[in-house]
């Protein structure tokens, strides 16, 4: 790459469809990164009925 030009931002995308909420929860249990932290977010809200649930990118 010239050294002028822009980095390119790439995404990793994950299949996660085939994971339970919980199983993520279990997984991510050690992680402090973004996605773990809404994961546990998520877990944490659908635990409590009564309270609103976060979208994901509320979560985020």
């Amino acid at each position: 790459m010239p050294e002028d030009a822009e980095p390119e931002w790439r995404s990793a995308m994950v299949d996660l469809s085939g994971m339970s909420l919980a199983a993520l929860t279990d997984l991510t249990e050690d992680d402090d990164s973004a996605l773990a932290q809404a994961v546990r977010r998520l877990a944490d809200d659908l635990a409590r009925p009564g309270e609103p649930i976060a979208g994901f990118n509320s979560a985020l």
